[in-house]
């Protein structure tokens, strides 16, 4: 195992991260005095030793930021497996200094010291005493020891401090064993002499015992005499108290009776009540849905009337618009049959137009060699004048045409835009429709709910009605067990906690309103409670004086006339400050299975403590009266689970009480029951609230679906008047492509007129007529033909505007027609609605007529029903009257007996304690006969004398047997511990002996071991010369001196032995002897200081193989040595690393880097250092400028 790297940051002088590689050898580390090199070396010892703890000295201080952390790496070769417990080849040491702390990471593991200090000790590392790391000075300081001191150096390698420890606490055991003797034997002294005196103690207290026997058994017979006189008296009342019993009884017998006769009648007035309650509800529901359904009724009614009125209206409006269509129609009708005619006229003309221009083309034909020039020109220019006309009206005609074209694109665009918005309007009808059908869907839902909350409704009337009838029964059990004023008291708190001027968090309320007790312990909280359950609980005075000024404010508002004296009630309200109230020690209850502390039956608010424990203090729950006299003569308070109560004062009540249920259990069921109703309540008016909300929900769904059907039905009309205008749109497209064709056809009919006339000039051309030649019956025939055709043009024009005209006032007639087509289609899909409304109102109508009829049935059955309850309270009434007279009579009665009771109590009293008396007599002993023919006065007087006589042993020590007898134990016990104490000092001694000789054992072979390197080493270092080293041991003579002198101390000093065992060996010497001469031997303190500087390592190196350490760190060791003896170290080191050892050595000698496998300078700049590997020339360089600087200081 050897140190292949260390990193290091942060640490001492190595504030960057230093890495250093090392390797098996010698590797030598160079630099200037201060540079850090000793800070490496600190650095190894700070991962080898067990510094755990913070040190700022560790940290750099250096120019810059402070350093706050520092950490040191080490990697240590595993190829040897020193650190079994680890496969790896290599094993990484980390200590990391940060944030005040100290951290220890094993292969980037994090690890505890104490796991730390085994993992090295584990692979023979000591981390208290690094002895294979030597320091400046430790040579010097070795050199110098003393023989004494060599041997404790080579114990504390050794282990030899083990020894040393187990021998010291083997002698404070020895100390302890000593001690506890001399204690044993002054406790025997002691022992004796009280043995003495309690002997005579014990005889005194016998005779006094004989005489106390004697006593007890006078008492027994004097009890006996009054128990039989007091006996014969209870017998006497016991009989006059069954007698008044017996009469109680009866009356309590007709009491009962009178009870069930008014339960009976009680529950038939509650089932009324019950039935009055809901046959009310019942006739509300129905009155209040009578109302909803009038409500509907008007409304619709309301909406009937405003539709028939608009119905009304729009069939006047479509009668006038029928017959406007039917005009309409008439008009079309002669508009179509006059365009008939003129289109008849149209052609008529056209053709007499071609008939004329065939004439003029004959007459022109006929006349071809009789024209004359004049007539040619004049012809020539008549018919180019005709070929103008026609191109005007061709360019005319074009223009016409472009204008009808673009018209005809306009309306096709159009007709895609009208298309694309019934497409739109379609999906808009789809998507209310959809619409409408969601909010059918909602709207049955809703009547749904509405349904299911009336449902709910009367179902929570009928659980009220129940709670109701509860409330009644309790209410009157309520009002026969609490008192009026308490009653009172309840109505004047409430005026209290409305009070705005007092602060409502600092009163706690009643008792009874914070407690809560357990069903079985009931009767028994009640007896003792009874008085203080309307006790008001405030948290301060403060609030008290508070609540009595508005008492007191209210009692001067009686002079007032506006005060309501029967709303309030000035009774007397007891208030318990909680601040004020004494605080008591806690008790510790008896702890019996018999008894139960009243106050841990109570569950109670934990600030009402201390005054629960005022009224509760000392009060417990027993099984039976019978059984609680012992605790009375504690002054306990005790109470059964039936209510029986026996004070500590002797008072005693109940036995009578035949309650079935008291005021805690009636109040609380009451207060449950009123939460109940409220609770129903909330939860009726919250279904109510719901039903509203639905109502609301409804009418707005019926007014999004009426505008939603609106829009629906303004979809419909759009899409109607939309079709209306594409049928139009369609029907002028058709008149316009007409009117193109036609024009197209006029322009053909004008070109080829026009090529008529071209031709006229041709022919003119070729035959050269002559009109002054021609006969003038020719010439006039064509301009009379011309002429004529002029004429049959300008009508067919005229006709032909005409016919447009009329086709336009067609289009018009046709649009009006559809517009009117249209609304009364919207009126017609409009009508459905009134039939839907009309069918509402007779179901309507039917549901009022049904709900009248249930109405008139509740009110007859409300009515019957409060008759019946008359009859029923008249009979309680009686019954009431005669239950006042039995419960006279039992008051009569039970005072008398309470009058009895008393009288008993006070014998009973008596009776029982002669019954103790009797019962105290000690069992076994026999009755003297000689006293039963005594009287009462005999006894006494007997009693009288011994008495007396036992006035003489009143100082008797009644525990003088008892003590005794545990003197007698204790005495015995004594004796063991003695001789145990006798036998742990023999075995200490021998473990003592045992110790000290396995000491000497393993310092003897350990010796051996040393003496063998050290020869070896020192020839090697010294070759002229040998070195031994030399046991001292005693000689017997010396040891049993020595053995004297101690034992002589310890009688002088009265101590223990401190050295029970004496070691033989006194120390360990070095001898040296001579080649040349072996008779001459030399001591250590003989050589020089090199020498013994060599001796010492020698003697260090051996001492160290004892663990056998794979690597040793030296600092400057080769400081006080000659060139001589640095040669002959380095060539035992450079041995030594040959067998696998490594040594990191600091130095500043030549002699040791001529044998060094590795250089390392370190150099500082800024307080800063910096290793690196280097050469042994910069190594020299740096050896010869120290040197120089030596030499020059």
């Amino acid at each position: 195992m050897y140190i292949k790297q260390i990193r290091l940051k942060g640490f001492r002088t190595y504030k960057n991260e230093t890495t250093i590689d090392f390797t098996r050898g010698i590797n030598c580390i160079v630099g200037f005095n201060g540079s850090g090199k000793s800070n490496i070396l600190l650095a190894i010892e700070f991962i080898l030793s067990d510094v755990c703890e913070y040190k700022q000295i560790y940290l750099h201080e250096g120019i810059g930021n402070a350093v706050r952390n520092c950490y040191v790496e080490i990697i240590f070769d595993n190829s040897e497996k020193y650190f079994s417990m680890f496969k790896e080849s290599e094993i990484k040491i980390k200590k990391v200094l940060e944030n005040m702390k100290c951290e220890i990471f094993v292969n980037d593991k994090n690890i505890s010291k104490n796991q730390y200090v085994e993992l090295l000790e584990s692979c023979g590392l000591c981390i208290n005493n690094l002895y294979n790391i030597i320091k400046q000075g430790q040579i010097i300081k070795l050199s110098n020891m003393k023989d004494e001191e060599i041997l404790n150096y080579l114990k504390s390698i050794l282990g030899a401090k083990i020894f040393e420890e187990k021998k010291k606490d083997a002698l404070s055991m020895l100390k302890e064993c000593d001690s506890k003797k001399v204690t044993i034997e002054k406790e025997f002294n002691d022992m004796n002499s009280k043995l003495e005196s309690l002997q005579e103690e014990f005889e005194n207290f016998l005779e006094y015992k004989k005489l106390e026997k004697e006593k007890v058994h006078l008492d027994y017979f004097l009890n006996e005499i009054n128990y039989k006189n007091i006996y014969e008296e209870t017998q006497m009342l016991k009989s006059k108290l069954q007698e008044l019993k017996n009469k109680t009884q009866d009356e309590d017998n007709h009491l009962n009776l009178s009870n069930n006769n008014k339960s009976e009648y009680n529950e038939k007035l509650n089932k009324m009540k019950l039935e009055i309650a809901s046959c009310q509800n019942h006739l509300n529901k129905t009155i209040s849905e009578d109302i909803q359904n009038k409500r509907n009724i008007v409304h619709l009614q309301m909406l009937i009337d405003e539709k028939i009125k608009e119905k009304n209206i729009k069939e006047s409006q479509n009668k006038n618009r029928i017959k406007n269509i039917n005009q309409i129609n008439e008009f079309i009708l002669r508009v179509n049959e006059k365009l008939q005619s003129l289109k008849s006229d149209i052609v008529s003309k056209e053709k007499q137009i071609e008939n004329k221009n065939n004439e003029i083309n004959m007459l022109l034909s006929k006349n071809k060699n009789k024209n004359t020039d004049a007539n040619y020109s004049h012809n020539v220019k008549k018919i180019e004048k005709m070929i103008n006309d026609i191109n005007i009206e061709l360019s005319f005609l074009e223009k016409e045409t472009i204008k009808n074209e673009k018209y005809l694109k306009e309306l096709e665009e159009e007709s895609k835009v009208l298309n694309k918005s019934i497409k739109e309007n379609e999906t808009l009808s789809q998507k209310y429709g959809s619409e409408i059908n969601e909010l059918n869907n909602k709207s049955e839902k809703c009547v749904e709910q509405k349904r299911q909350c009336q449902q709910k409704i009367s179902e929570g009337t009928t659980n009220l009605n129940e709670i109701k009838c509860q409330i009644i029964e309790v209410n009157d059990k309520y009002d026969e067990i609490i008192k009026s004023s308490n009653k009172e008291i309840l109505k004047i708190v409430d005026l209290i906690m409305a009070e705005k001027s007092i602060k409502r968090e600092n009163i706690l309320g009643f008792l009874i309103d914070n407690i809560n007790v357990d069903k079985t312990y009931v009767k028994a909280v009640d007896t003792i409670l009874e008085n203080h359950y309307f006790t008001l609980i405030v948290e301060d005075m403060q609030t008290a004086k508070k609540i009595v000024e508005f008492i007191e404010k209210k009692r001067e508002e009686r002079t007032s006339k506006e005060f309501n004296f029967k709303e309030f009630y000035f009774g007397k309200l007891t208030i318990v400050p909680l601040l004020n109230i004494k605080k008591f020690n806690e008790f510790n209850y008896p702890n019996d299975k018999n008894i139960v502390p009243l106050i841990k039956c109570v569950n109670y608010n934990s600030k009402i403590y201390e005054f629960l424990k005022n009224i509760l203090f000392k009060t417990i729950i027993v099984k039976s009266l019978e059984s609680c006299e012992n605790y009375l003569e504690d002054n306990y308070n005790c109470v059964n689970i039936d209510g029986d109560y026996l004070s500590k004062h002797g008072f005693m009540y109940g036995g009578y009480n035949k309650k079935k249920y008291g005021i805690y259990t009636v109040y609380n069921k009451l207060k449950e029951l009123k939460e109940e109703e409220k609770k129903e309540k909330s939860h009726i008016e919250e279904l109510n609230n719901n039903i509203e909300k639905i109502d609301d929900e409804l009418r707005n769904i019926y007014d999004t679906k009426s505008s939603t059907v609106a829009k629906k039905n303004g979809c419909a009309s759009t899409i109607n008047s939309i079709n209306n205008n594409i049928y139009s749109n369609e029907e002028n497209i058709r008149l316009t492509s007409e009117k193109i064709n036609y024009i197209q056809e006029k322009k053909q009919n004008l070109e080829q007129h026009k090529d008529q006339l071209k031709m006229q000039i041709l022919q003119l051309r070729n035959n050269n007529v002559n009109p002054d030649e021609s006969e003038k019956v020719g010439s006039t025939d064509i301009n009379s033909l011309n002429d004529e055709v002029k004429k049959l043009k300008e009508e067919l024009n005229k006709i032909r505007n005409e016919y447009d005209d009329f086709k336009n006032k067609l289009e018009l007639l046709y649009q009006k027609r559809n517009e009117n087509d249209s609304s009364i289609y919207m009126e017609e899909y409009e009508d459905v609605d009134i039939d839907e409304y009309n069918n509402d109102l007779a179901d309507k109508k039917d549901h009022s007529d049904k709900i009248e009829k249930e109405k008139i049935h509740y009110e007859q059955k409300i009515r019957e029903i409060n008759k019946e309850m008359e009859n029923v309270k008249s009979s309680i009434d009686k019954i009431l009257i005669n239950e006042k007279k039995h419960k006279k009579k039992i008051l009569d009665l039970c005072h008398q007996m309470n009058q009895i009771n008393e009288e008993l109590r006070i014998l009973e009293g008596k009776e029982e304690n002669i019954r103790k008396k009797k019962v105290l007599l000690p069992q076994g002993i026999q009755e003297l006969e000689e006293y039963r023919t005594y009287d009462k006065q005999q006894l006494s007087a007997k009693l009288k004398s011994v008495t007396m006589e036992l006035k003489k042993y009143s100082n008797v020590n009644e525990k003088a047997g008892d003590r005794l007898n545990i003197l007698m134990n204790d005495f015995n016990e004594l004796k063991k511990r003695h001789e145990e104490i006798n036998s742990s000092h023999k075995n200490i001694k021998d473990m003592i002996q045992h110790i000290g000789k396995k000491k000497d054992e393993a310092l003897e072979a350990t010796y051996v071991k040393i003496n063998k390197y050290f020869s070896e080493y020192f020839s090697l270092l010294f070759k002229n010369r040998k070195a031994s080293l030399v046991l001292k041991k005693m000689n017997e003579k010396e040891y049993k001196e020595k053995l004297q002198e101690m034992s002589e101390k310890r009688i002088k000093r009265r101590i223990i032995d401190e050295e029970v065992y004496i070691d033989k060996i006194t120390g360990i010497s070095i001898n040296i002897t001579s080649n040349d001469d072996e008779k001459m031997t030399y001591t250590i303190q003989e050589l020089s200081g090199g020498e013994r500087s060599i001796v010492a390592i020698c003697l260090f190196l051996c001492l160290n193989k004892i663990d056998n350490f794979s690597f040793f760190f030296f600092d400057e060791i080769d400081a006080a040595l000659d060139t001589i003896h640095r040669d002959n170290l380095s060539l035992l080191l450079k041995e030594l690393a040959h067998r696998g050892t490594q040594f990191i050595i600091t130095t500043f000698r030549k002699e040791l880097l001529e044998y060094s496998d590795n250089m390392y300078i370190v150099k500082i700049v800024d307080r800063e250092s910096y290793i690196s590997k280097g050469t042994k020339n910069e190594a020299y360089e740096i050896i010869s400028i120290e040197e120089k600087h030596a030499l020059e200081n």
